[in-house]
């Protein structure tokens, strides 16, 4: 079998070359959710495109009903493993502009780190999967297993049109396993393996009152004001145990098992330093649970913004037609969005909104993952990566979601391998999001040791 210490060695001489190939893709402002990017999502696709046409492989581009995906494959070797590679191009805005030290789409270096938007979450992280194939390419001129790649444009969006994708491809797309880098190390030396993910559903709401704003000292007092009475109910979703009070909730949520909670003690969890890295000196959530599980384990409720009325400078007495709110759920191993989806319904209009009136959307769900951690692909990833960082990987659960990792059970039968080099201060989906240079390497070392240790 080719040595893949040659492989990591023209990976370390080749670092600068790498980070400028990173810098090119970020600077490419490829935002999903707004409709006047899509020029721009279109370019991100080829570009990637033609980075796997360049290392060997047949890159493709699809279009779909949304923005396109990108499709590779590696010659095929008889008897050989097959993996599936998945990343996404598409980045969340930028906003507020005015917080970024340096422009989100032009990246800069500094402090060891590349600073732009999508550096982490997860054009570097992408770029690390492609850089290793690249190096085993130009040292060995192939690669040591079959390899799969698809990238989408649609992640922070929900990838709403890939679903569908895959089910069309799906002979295409036929593996052992997928590999993903999307997720965070457990420390800035430490490589964590991600073998659960909550899920997620996602609600605006919509309190319709009177036909139009209204003159406070006219009307106040003898009509409901949508604004107080969204806040009023909202402010029942948590009582004072910050348990959430939607009845059934919490029925099928799956509990942590012993050995999980012994694992997780030993990886000296240190939650002051985590809040305190966000500007927050106290723990808060539902009673009887540890940070850890809070993150991992249990699901969770947040109000992610309110609108409506006046929200300008200075004082405006009104009543506003309506108010609004933005609902999200994080769900626990084991609960269906669906029957979330439901109760909550149900629970919304439970409430006395005096004559007011609900408009509900959704925009979006997932299913919550857990995947087996006793695999021979699992085991294959941690020897690969203690070679690569000089420390076994620790195992962990991740708080947030990828919604195509369901998918890809569902549809392709396979489980999902989630190791990511991102690090929990990278500001993803904040302003001045960074990625790592030393995890940036580390990330192109490890896959390349994993694309040998797969074989």
């Amino acid at each position: 079998m080719p040595r893949v210490n040659d492989v990591l060695q023209h990976l370390d001489g080749d670092q600068k070359q790498a980070q400028k190939r990173l810098c090119d893709l970020l600077s490419i402002p490829s935002v999903s959710t707004d409709p006047t990017y899509s020029a721009n999502l279109r370019k991100a696709a080829h570009w990637i495109a033609d980075q796997l046409v360049e290392m060997g492989m047949n890159g493709v581009v699809h279009e779909t009903a949304g923005h396109p995906v990108v499709m590779g494959q590696s010659d095929d070797i008889p008897d050989a493993p097959t993996v599936l590679y998945y990343g996404h191009y598409d980045v969340q805005p930028p906003d507020p502009i005015d917080a970024w030290t340096t422009p989100p789409f032009e990246p800069t270096i500094r402090n060891n780190a590349v600073y732009a938007r999508g550096a982490s979450d997860d054009k570097g992280q992408v770029c690390c999967i492609l850089e290793a194939m690249r190096a085993w390419q130009q040292v060995h001129g192939k690669l040591p297993i079959n390899v799969k790649i698809i990238i989408e444009g649609e992640e922070e969006i929900g990838s709403a049109n890939l679903p569908a994708f895959i089910q069309e491809h799906k002979n295409e797309l036929a593996a052992d396993v997928v590999v993903i880098s999307d997720t965070t190390m457990w420390d800035d030396s430490t490589v964590a393996i991600t073998y659960g993910l909550r899920g997620l559903l996602y609600f605006d709401l919509k309190l319709h009152g009177p036909s139009r704003d209204l003159h406070s000292g006219m009307y106040g007092g003898i009509l409901a004001n949508p604004a107080s009475l969204i806040t009023r109910v909202l402010g029942k979703l948590l009582d004072d145990n910050n348990h959430i009070t939607i009845a059934g909730f919490y029925d099928d949520v799956l509990a942590l098992t012993d050995d999980e909670r012994s694992r997780w003690v030993q990886l000296g969890f240190d939650q002051v330093q985590y809040l305190g890295d966000v500007g927050v000196n106290t723990p808060f959530g539902e009673a009887g649970f540890e940070t850890l599980e809070r993150k991992w384990v249990r699901p969770s409720c947040d109000v992610n913004g309110l609108y409506g009325g006046y929200m300008g400078q200075g004082a405006k007495t009104v009543i506003p037609s309506f108010a609004g709110a933005k609902v999200s759920f994080r769900l626990a191993a084991n609960q269906d969005p669906q029957k979330i989806a439901d109760q909550f319904h149900a629970w919304i209009n439970s409430h006395d909104v005096g004559g007011c009136r609900w408009e509900i959307t959704e925009h979006g769900r997932a299913n919550p993952v857990i995947v087996p951690i006793d695999s021979p692909h699992l085991a294959a990833a941690s020897c690969a990566i203690e070679k690569a960082s000089g420390k076994p990987p620790v195992l962990v659960r991740e708080g947030a979601t990828i919604p195509i990792v369901t998918d890809f059970k569902s549809i392709l039968g396979i489980d999902s391998l989630l190791v990511g080099f991102g690090l929990v201060d990278d500001c993803i989906h904040s302003p001045n999001e960074k990625f790592n240079l030393d995890c940036f390497r580390l990330g192109c070392r490890s896959h390349a040791v994993m694309l040998q240790q797969f074989a």
